[in-house]
């Protein structure tokens, strides 16, 4: 079984995320399952209106051209939209800004991931997103 790698820190910096987008969108976040593609479903009036991948960096926006998401996550978000119509949200909290983009937009697949921690698990296909399609939060 792959170890889990995420810390309490991470939970709450996600939270935190999950409460601004709440702040400023009037979701109600549904935290979903550890092992589901992504990590909320963002429902308003009317039910579903989106899942949300959330993604904590440890740098400015600005400091690398794009930023990359699993490309596992990626199929999943557009086939949901292709079969139900319902979108899928990448957001980004960099150390100055919060942006985000949708998961239908283009990216480039290349083969990526860490290597810091020795766990082949680490490394594989991701899609990369270019920084300047992101739309940033205020």
């Amino acid at each position: 079984m792959r170890p889990i790698y995420e810390t309490k820190a991470d939970k709450a910096n996600e939270q935190k995320v999950a409460e601004k987008i709440t702040a400023a969108r009037g979701y109600m976040m549904e935290k979903l399952a550890r092992m589901h593609q992504m990590d909320y479903a963002a429902f308003s009036t009317g039910g579903l209106k989106a899942f949300i991948e959330i993604k904590c960096r440890t740098n400015p926006m600005a400091k690398y051209p794009t930023t990359m998401c699993g490309m596992d996550k990626v199929l999943y978000a557009r086939q949901v939209q292709q079969a139900f119509g319902i979108k899928s949200y990448l957001f980004v909290q960099w150390t100055d800004r919060l942006g985000y983009i949708c998961m239908d937009e283009l990216c480039e697949l290349d083969l990526g991931g860490r290597i810091d921690r020795n766990d082949p698990n680490d490394t594989g296909m991701y899609a990369y997103f270019d920084i300047s399609k992101f739309k940033v939060m205020e």
